[in-house]
Parts: C-alpha cells; structure tokens; sequence
C-alpha cells in the first residue's frame, strides 16, 4: 500500500513540477484623446462610453481568448487608475502603479489609449450608374496598446490598432451596416482579431520537452511529448518551434541566445497539459540535446 501511495504522489509531483503556469495581466482602464470634430461621439458621451468599455472588452476577450493568461480584476485595475496622478499623460505609469500591479501578481500592464472614434456618413456618387447616389456609412476607430514588463516598469510592445467599420462596397451588396452605432459596433467587433495577432507575435508561448516517445535507428526523435495542452489554446495540427537556449557572455554581460534546431507538428492533445509531436525536421539535435540535458523550449509560432 505504500508503493502505491508513494507512485501517486511521484506522480503527482512529476505532473506538477511540468505543468504551465498561466502570465498574469492587468488591464487598466482606457483613456481617450480621440479628437472634437467628431459629431457623432460629441452629441452621445454615453454612447462613448460604453464603446470605450466595448474597445477594451475586445482587448480583454482577445488575451482570455489566448487560454494562457490571467487577468487581474478590472474593479482591482480601476482603482489603481484612480489612485495614479490625473496630472500626468495618459500614457504615464508611475512606480506606484506598477508595484500595485506587482502585488497582485501581475507580469504585465497593459494600456490602451483611444486616439480617434469617428463617424462619417455621406451620398457617393457612382458615375457608372449615372450619377446615382449611394449612401455610405463608415467608422474609424483608432488606439494605442502599449504593454509594460512589471519586472523593469518598461514598455515592451507598443501598436497602434486601426479597424475599420462600414464601406461603400458594403453598402452595395447590403452587407453594410444600417447605422452609425452599428458601423462603430462593426469596427469594435474587428478589434479582437487584431489584438489577437498582436498576443499571437508578441507573446509567443514556450513549453518543454516531456519526453522523447520515438527514436529511429539513426538516432532521430520522431515523436515528443510536451507540457502544453488544451488549457493553452493548442490544438492538432499546429507548428511549433524547437529552440536550444544557450547562455552567452558579451561584453561582460550574460546574455540568452535562442537558436532554432528543430520544428514539431501536434498529432494529439493528451489533455489539458499535454500534447504528443511529430518531428518535422531537427531530430537528431533534439534527440542528442535532450539526452544531454540541454535547456530546450517549444515555442509557439505563426
């Protein structure tokens, strides 16, 4: 009885000591400089409102969509915002903020500034139809996500995200939306695919190889197990990348260097921590550095 108390709990520590553990991010509310001449959002701040809450909600869905971050609470966030100096930038993160952040565990910050939000709705003329007026309805949503490494307080991905809602070709083949709000909604809802590639590039995660399932007789891996499953979003028939992490001394400084040696294609997900690969090519590094204990991540890639 023992033995079998003793397995489960080896067992045990082996799962854990392989599984992920998700990035905490906090979101903080988003600020606005879009500019005045935009009649539609001057004559409705409420409406404003709620589409800036709508634009960071996208952000938001897009990071949760990922499956491998934690938010930190937008009422936590909140009150960090109201706590920081209204004085300053909109873009400016004091130390206060960025320990706050620290406490709750937080890796990163991530700011949106929204710079433009406008509508515009105008008769086009097509010559081709003599001359006939079409109505087009069109809005433009412009912002800045900048995203800050708690660690060293320092901005370290900065994009500016422009979709676009409502067109003339849209209205010609009545796909277009019949009013303002909607061609706003149309341009917020095209947001989370943006921000989607944004964490995609951006935050490519890594996980480690489990263990080697398949050897040919040349000494190649033909098959790995990783610690990456469903609960990161992976799925069958995704790439990834094997790289050798090789510390380096330049200039007096140590520096980690990430050479490619070899890339894998998921055959299943075991579960919510595991998946099994098929070697596409660098199987005899992967094979050799693994045996020998080399520092070796999968990476996700495009």
């Amino acid at each position: 009885m023992k033995n079998v108390y003793l397995t489960a709990f080896l067992t045990l520590l082996t799962i854990t000591g392989f599984s992920q553990t998700k990035t905490i991010v906090g979101i903080m509310p988003f600020n606005t400089t879009s500019s005045g001449n935009d009649n539609y959002y001057n004559r409705q701040n409420q409406t404003q409102s709620a589409n800036i809450i709508a634009i960071q909600d996208a952000v938001s869905d897009a990071f949760l969509n990922a499956k491998r971050f934690t938010l930190v609470e937008r009422e936590k966030m909140a009150l960090i915002k109201g706590e920081k100096k209204t004085q300053q930038s909109d873009e400016f993160i004091d130390g206060s903020t960025v320990e706050q952040s620290k406490s709750m565990g937080a890796s990163y910050i991530v700011t949106g500034n929204i710079q433009e939000a406008s509508f515009e709705e105008k008769q086009s003329e097509l010559s081709g139809l003599g001359g006939f007026a079409i109505p087009s309805r069109k809005a433009k949503i412009s912002f800045n996500i900048k995203v800050i490494d708690v660690s060293t307080g320092q901005v370290i991905k900065s994009e500016t995200i422009q979709p676009k809602g409502g067109s003339l070709l849209g209205q010609l083949s009545g796909t277009a939306p019949k009013s303002a709000q909607g061609a706003i909604s149309k341009a917020i809802q095209d947001i989370e695919s943006k921000v989607d590639e944004f964490v995609s590039i951006n935050f490519p995660v890594s996980f480690d190889i489990a263990e080697i399932n398949e050897v040919d007789g040349g000494g190649n891996a033909k098959k790995v197990l990783i610690t990456g499953g469903s609960a990161f979003g992976l799925k069958k028939g995704d790439k990834l990348i094997v790289v050798e992490v090789v510390e380096m001394e330049v200039n007096g400084k140590k520096m980690n260097r990430k050479k490619n040696i070899g890339e894998l294609k998921i055959e299943k997900i075991e579960d919510e921590n595991f998946s099994i690969c098929s070697v596409k090519n660098g199987g005899l590094d992967i094979n050799s550095k693994f045996v020998a204990k080399g520092k070796l991540k999968v990476i996700t890639q495009e």
